[in-house]
């Protein structure tokens, strides 16, 4: 059986290819994680594996693998898959789809030449980032959700909400500071 070519592709493309393979075979999945800053960033920040969030991983495993068997993805190790030509790899959480202890409000759907794929919206992106900050004080992560949020509208007002649920606005306003003194 001949090989699907995934040799030089951009994250977005295989999520692309990914995210539509998985719709035929009836799995809602949204791609969240460093692949989404990935996205967002326009490639400043470089991820190597695709996270995507997805129902099937408790309620149809049996279909993820077909799917991604299709792409000539192999299963490593429960919802972690591999290909020997591609050098991204593609990971599979379980449910929730949440930022923080809340559900994500908004999913986006990117269109692509190579296909469409859902992930999360800038705002929840950079929530997501910010988690990361706020509860394991990862600066890396600090630093994503500020390419994130330089790049693209974000809706500054439900992230201090949420930052101020979180029990993080202290962290919050390190946050801004940083936006406004890149920003002039």
């Amino acid at each position: 059986m001949k090989r699907k070519p995934l040799v030089n592709l951009s994250i977005k493309e295989l999520a692309a290819i990914v995210g539509s393979k998985l719709k035929e075979h009836g799995i809602d999945a949204v791609l969240t994680g460093g692949a989404a800053v990935t996205i967002y960033s326009d490639n400043r920040y470089q991820s190597l594996d695709l996270d995507f969030v997805a129902n099937a991983v408790e309620y149809q495993p049996k279909e993820i693998n077909t799917a991604m068997a299709e792409l000539d993805f192999e299963l490593q190790t429960e919802g972690f898959f591999e290909h020997v030509d591609c050098p991204y790899v593609v990971e599979f959480i379980q449910p929730p789809l949440a930022v923080g202890q809340e559900p994500v409000k908004k999913i986006v759907t990117l269109k692509t030449k190579r296909g469409n794929f859902r992930i999360l919206s800038t705002t929840d992106c950079v929530k997501d980032r910010l988690a990361a900050y706020y509860h394991w004080n990862d600066l890396q992560s600090l630093d994503q959700a500020l390419m994130v949020a330089r790049r693209h509208k974000v809706d500054l007002k439900e992230i201090k909400r949420w930052s101020k649920v979180e029990g993080h606005l202290k962290k919050c306003q390190k946050f801004y500071t940083q936006l406004e003194t890149k920003k002039q």
